[in-house]
């Protein structure tokens, strides 16, 4: 393991958060990747000093999250879950770009004909993409909202969204479905639909999600005795966070949600929190007249951390392969 993890034992922070946070960091910055192996608990809890009993604390805490899979057997190891891609992702792709204009000038190409094709083979492309039709099923908007933010890079597929009680309450789920040519939900949904339109099992697929590291990092780093407000959509967003609070010992007595559907609540509630917990697109935030609040408050010391969720890599990569494959079938 090339990380070098240390204990502050004056810190008012748990010495299990401190092993996760610095864990979850390390996968940031590189220094832990896909793969590596972790000291196993009763090493790591030597070295440290510490209780083994805390070092099984921090592991269990980040298998939970997907952060690292624990093998009976054969170790600890940092997760592939959320092996995604990066920020930098942009600037690969303008090199790629970049490298490819410098080839085609070497064979004579002007730059007016190089615009020309590049046009008319973009154009194809899009078209052999058209008429991808893909329902996001969940509890919660929250939830969907990560279907919508991750495949919104795949050209010509259209995401609609369902939350699962409107179908329950329309009676017409069997119908409502069918059109779709895929239809993505959460593992926790999966049997229940599965259970209620069984015709449906080859075009379902059950998607798992889990907190991104960077949400993980910055929970870690919540002190116990903070004043939390969480703003959210739905009661099942909001229980999906408690629960995650949970694991990092946060009291649920300092925890105060607010619904955005109550944004009048809104200036009284921020008064007396630390630190304010949102959905990845916070509607009030987004609102000219909450702005102000919002600066005071980060202007004050306040801290504002995005819980927010990631399709895992596996089952994104099976996504793309299943829409590839409708693809090809649109063409023959």
């Amino acid at each position: 393991m090339n990380l070098n993890i240390k204990i502050d034992k004056n810190s008012n922070t748990p010495a299990y958060r401190q092993i996760i946070e610095q864990i979850t960091s390390g996968i940031k910055d590189g220094k832990l990747s896909y793969g590596d192996k972790l000291l196993p608990e009763r090493d790591l809890a030597k070295a440290l000093g510490l209780a083994r009993g805390t070092v099984k604390t921090a592991y269990a805490k980040l298998a939970s999250s997907n952060i690292i899979e624990m093998t009976q057997g054969r170790g600890s190891f940092i997760s592939s879950g959320q092996d995604i891609l990066n920020e930098g992702r942009k600037e690969k792709a303008v090199r790629l770009i970049r490298a490819m204009l410098s080839e085609l000038h070497k064979l004579k190409f002007a730059p007016r004909e190089i615009s020309s094709m590049f046009q008319i083979l973009l154009m194809e492309h899009e078209q052999e993409r058209e008429n991808i039709h893909i329902a996001g099923i969940d509890c919660n908007p929250e939830a969907l909202s990560i279907f919508d933010r991750q495949l919104r890079y795949i050209s010509n597929v259209q995401l609609y969204r369902f939350l699962l009680d409107d179908l329950y309450r329309d009676g017409d789920m069997k119908n409502k479905l069918s059109e779709f040519d895929l239809l993505l939900t959460t593992s926790t949904h999966y049997a229940e639909i599965l259970g209620v339109i069984p015709e449906i099992k080859e075009k379902l697929v059950q998607v798992v999600v889990s907190p991104s590291q960077q949400t993980i990092i910055d929970l870690a780093k919540i002190p116990v005795s903070s004043k939390i407000g969480i703003i959210t959509q739905s009661r099942n967003f909001l229980k999906i966070i408690k629960n995650k609070l949970n694991d990092f010992q946060i009291s649920p007595k300092n925890i105060k949600p607010v619904f955005e559907e109550d944004s009048e609540k809104f200036p009284e509630f921020i008064k007396d929190r630390d630190v304010l917990i949102t959905p990845p697109a916070c509607l009030l935030e987004g609102r000219r007249e909450f702005q102000t609040y919002f600066q005071r408050f980060t202007g004050s010391g306040g801290v504002i951390i995005r819980f927010d969720y990631q399709i895992e890599r596996s089952a994104l990569m099976h996504i793309e392969e299943k829409i590839s494959k409708l693809v090809k079938d649109a063409r023959h």
